[in-house]
């Protein structure tokens, strides 16, 4: 599988980035029958404990959304890790409540250094989520996944790998 995120200096400044085929959770199989979710458990606990924190909660990714949650709760904040199914790749969220329509993204540079340590997994800057899709290339993205993004219509990188399609 091609890197998960990959970003180069652009000709006319600024980054450009790739995302590769699965980014959007459609079309590809993954060869982990979980999604990484017992892994993905175990290094949120290790970077809890480092961080002075515990894990509250986990729930796993189903037809939606196309990340598995688990929160980790840090004296008086907590925050949602958010691990894509397909792509080692994890955002950090506030926690959803009932009702929320989507996933608001927060940066914790303590959680995430702590959660880069313990794993293989990249963790993206609230930045990196929001870059504008218009700025990303996606030529690496499967046919179903085209068909995807055409139907949802996503404005960022973070609408495009953390979401609630079905």
């Amino acid at each position: 599988m091609d890197q998960p995120w990959t970003e180069e200096p652009h000709e006319y400044g600024g980054v450009h980035a790739r995302l590769p085929a699965g980014a959007t959770g459609f079309g590809v199989r993954s060869n982990d029958p979980d999604g990484g979710l017992r892994s993905f458990r175990t290094v949120c606990h290790d970077a809890a404990r480092r961080t002075g924190g515990a894990v509250t909660s986990c729930a796993a990714a189903d037809v939606t959304p196309s990340f598995h949650t688990v929160v980790v709760v840090r004296g008086d904040r907590a925050v949602a890790l958010l691990r894509h199914t397909l792509l080692p790749l994890v955002a950090l969220a506030r926690p959803r409540c009932a009702g929320d329509a989507g996933v608001a993204f927060v940066d914790d540079a303590t959680l995430a250094a702590a959660l880069a340590e313990v794993s293989g997994l990249r963790v993206l800057s609230v930045a990196q989520l929001r870059t504008p899709l218009s700025r990303v290339d996606l030529t690496a993205l499967t046919a179903d996944e085209h068909t995807q993004l055409a139907y949802w219509k996503p404005d960022t990188v973070g609408d495009l790998l953390f979401n609630f399609w079905d």
